[in-house]
């Protein structure tokens, strides 16, 4: 299998150097203005978003083109063992796209799809159904399974735990995150949205984190209710008011792993997981310094959390 891997894990590690990385993105945020902040991207691996002219939404959809293109570049390169893993990491594009389809479905209106290529999943599928009803029927026949509605509020919570499910399925050495993220998910609809989750979403969450967590009133309470895999997600935390804080720990954890991946000296999946791992982290941290750069505020208390 090392044999298979050698070419891959190269090419993981000299894509992971395209990083940004935490310097350049405070830089970034403490830039004067956006149009300033996107400046310093020229000669980057988001050099598009550097145009003249872009707004804050077109920036972040750009950094997600950068992202999956540097996805399927190093898909292009994994043995055919690895179809499975490098497929669960690029579903989170397909959840986008299917997300941006119920929102189309719903408004009337087209929305601004990602070209998957051979990541697809059931893409090519799911963008061809023409009502709510025709996306979740063909939800249910493909590997994302009935969301129980299709409506864009509901599938992103159902879709984004589905994806997680997915990552670690492929990957064990993702649990934790996979886990950390489903405990995040939990977090935001009984302790900020405070509606009642649906059953697509109970269903989705129970194989990461059980379904204790739908009595929890408070933190404590929450942290108690999930299982240690995830648990660690809300170290630290308090109130709702600071599971922002959890967040910029989760992309620190997923970074600070990924890295170790990349330091692994036999060429495998770790790698490839690493490299992946840490490009997406570099994203995640590139649209937060975007955006402080558009509000002309400096660097917010992510960087500190996110160093």
């Amino acid at each position: 299998m090392a044999r298979g891997w050698v070419a891959a894990t190269v090419r993981a590690k000299a894509m992971a150097r395209r990083r940004i990385g935490a310097g350049a993105a405070r830089r970034i945020a403490m830039a004067p203005s956006l149009s300033d902040g996107l400046g310093l991207l020229a000669g980057t691996a988001y050099e598009k978003a550097a145009a003249t002219g872009t707004s804050l939404r077109e920036a972040e959809r750009l950094i997600g083109e950068a992202e999956l293109w540097e996805l399927r570049v190093l898909a292009g390169w994994v043995p055919g063992s690895a179809v499975g893993l490098a497929r669960a990491l690029g579903a989170r594009y397909e959840r986008a796209n299917i997300e941006a389809h119920a929102r189309a479905l719903e408004e009337g209106a087209p929305q601004y799809l990602f070209q998957l290529g051979s990541l697809a999943l059931s893409w090519p599928r799911l963008a061809a159904t023409t009502s709510q009803e025709s996306l979740r029927n063909a939800l249910a026949s493909s590997p994302w399974g009935d969301p129980g509605a299709a409506d864009p509020e509901t599938l992103h919570d159902v879709l984004t735990l589905r994806w997680l499910r997915m990552v670690a399925a492929e990957a064990p050495t993702a649990m934790l995150w996979a886990a950390g993220a489903a405990v995040l998910v939990a977090a935001r609809l009984v302790l900020v949205v405070g509606a009642a989750p649906t059953e697509g979403t109970i269903h989705a969450s129970a194989p990461l984190i059980g379904t204790d967590w739908l009595k929890s009133s408070s933190v404590a309470a929450l942290r108690k209710a999930v299982p240690s895999a995830g648990r660690w997600a809300l170290e630290g935390v308090g109130d709702p008011a600071d599971l922002w804080r959890a967040e910029a720990r989760l992309a620190a954890r997923i970074e600070s792993d990924g890295f170790r991946l990349l330091r692994r000296g036999t060429p495998g999946p770790e790698p490839f997981l690493g490299s992946v791992a840490v490009l997406a982290v570099d994203g995640w941290r590139l649209r937060a310094a975007l955006g402080d750069a558009a509000l002309g505020a400096g660097p917010g208390e992510v960087f500190d959390v996110v160093a």
